[in-house]
């Protein structure tokens, strides 16, 4: 069991990695597309390359750090590491403006792809071997408060991240981009020293050594590919929402002004955090995936009702229907940000009673490729859908009115295996 001082070290760690990652997926496709004013399809080329980038580097680390040993562990040399690096990529792709004075969109779109798989690459190189930590160093009993610490540091992240996301334009206007991010970047780093320091050195084992034999024995586990097939498609529902919403808000809803429509990235994340004692209380009690099926419902009848905004007469009503709907999708997305951590750490754990082998670095790198996979499937729609034409009489495309039903369908799929997989393994063996 760890120490209260020890979960808020590692739970609270996530807030610096979390700004970054939420910066990225809130605001790069916006930020490239309507800041620096890349094309639509090229910003979704650029942050699909960066999924794809993810998705092979998070399985090569997962087996690299289940395969050594050092003085300090196995985790605990790609974190220390890891901070730096992604706190240094994460700075240079935010910051192009500073250094490609009049740049063509070919420049543009190459110093975003490079950068962006530089970024995703050292945040599995920093994050998978985190992960991989918990099931080593913490018992099934303190995982759901873990993960709750993990999502409250998420979840303010996320309100840092989002606000950036909508004051890009005057932070950019006023030259205030580039010291702030450098800010995010010197805390990331920060607070990734704490759990290197505190945090013991997970239970000794002998090194695992990568081969075909292992991955075959995550394709064996059904269960876990069942909800590998939920994780990757609801990364396409969720990262259409989140690459979606600045532009929704301001084109749709019709909130363009930075401070106002920064309220509605506050009302989301205030939303999302808000619900997760309701959830995390119905998981205790009911189980996790009791939770995630209603929560799904409801983000799937959300994300059909997007387009009602189109058809209300621009005024008062049409902003209120948006804090609305908003705050719906914020209340159905937390249940789906609070679990997965607890539910990936059970299913390693069960795997580790059932059969005594220690695959947590495999299993939490392979979830990196139907996640990637699907979010990158999820940047390639979202671009081709605002590249569509305008819709006669406003300054919005199709794509804005489209991408709400679309990522819907992903939920709705993700919603119909969830209801045939056991995400409660030990709720089970009570």
């Amino acid at each position: 069991m760890l120490t209260r001082k020890q979960r808020v070290a590692y739970g609270f760690a996530r807030f610096g990695s979390t700004i970054f990652m939420g910066l990225y997926d809130f605001a790069s496709f916006y930020i490239y597309w309507q800041v620096f004013r890349l094309d639509p399809l090229l910003s979704g080329y650029m942050g699909a390359i960066g999924k794809i980038t993810i998705m092979v580097a998070s399985l090569l680390v997962g087996y690299l750090s289940d395969s050594i040993w050092t003085r300090w562990g196995r985790r605990k040399p790609f974190i220390a590491t890891g901070a730096p690096l992604l706190a240094f990529s994460g700075f240079l792709h935010f910051t192009p403006i500073y250094f490609l004075q009049g740049a063509t969109q070919e420049a543009l779109f190459l110093w975003g792809a490079a950068t962006s798989s530089m970024f995703h690459f050292f945040y599995a190189w920093l994050l998978t071997p985190f992960q991989a930590w918990l099931p080593e160093i913490s018992e099934p009993s303190e995982r759901i408060d873990i993960s709750m610490l993990q999502n409250v540091a998420n979840i303010l992240g996320n309100i840092v991240s989002t606000v950036t996301g909508f004051l890009a334009k005057m932070l950019v206007a006023r030259g205030l981009l580039m010291p702030l991010v450098g800010a995010y970047a010197l805390v990331l780093v920060a607070l990734f020293t704490p759990p290197v320091v505190l945090l013991p050195v997970e239970r000794r084992a002998e090194p695992t050594r990568p081969s075909l034999k292992d991955l075959l024995t995550v394709f064996r586990y059904r269960e876990y590919m069942k909800w590998m097939a939920v994780r990757g498609l609801m990364s396409s529902s969720v990262q259409m929402l989140t690459i979606t919403i600045i532009a929704y808000i301001e084109k749709v809803i019709g909130v363009e002004h930075s401070l106002a429509s920064a309220s509605f990235g506050v009302i989301l994340v205030v939303f999302v955090a808000g619900a997760f004692p309701l959830w995390g209380r119905l998981g205790k009690r009911a189980g996790k995936g009791r939770a995630l099926t209603l929560s799904m419902t409801l983000l799937g009848a959300t994300l059909l009702m997007t387009p009602l905004p189109h058809f209300v007469d621009p005024g008062v009503f049409r902003v209120l229907l948006g804090y609305v709907l908003v705050a719906l999708g914020a209340v159905a997305v937390s249940a789906y940000v609070l679990f997965p951590y607890a539910v990936l750490a059970d299913l390693a754990h069960w795997y580790e009673v059932q059969t005594g082998e220690k695959r947590a670095g495999l299993f939490t790198g392979f979830e990196g490729i139907p996640i990637n996979v699907f979010e990158s499937l999820a940047y390639l729609v979202t671009g081709f859908l605002m590249s569509l034409p305008q819709v006669p009489g406003s300054e919005y495309t199709y794509g804005l009115i489209l991408w709400g039903p679309v990522a819907s369908l992903f939920t709705l799929v993700a919603l119909a295996i969830l209801r045939r997989t056991n995400v409660d393994p030990f709720l089970a063996k009570k």
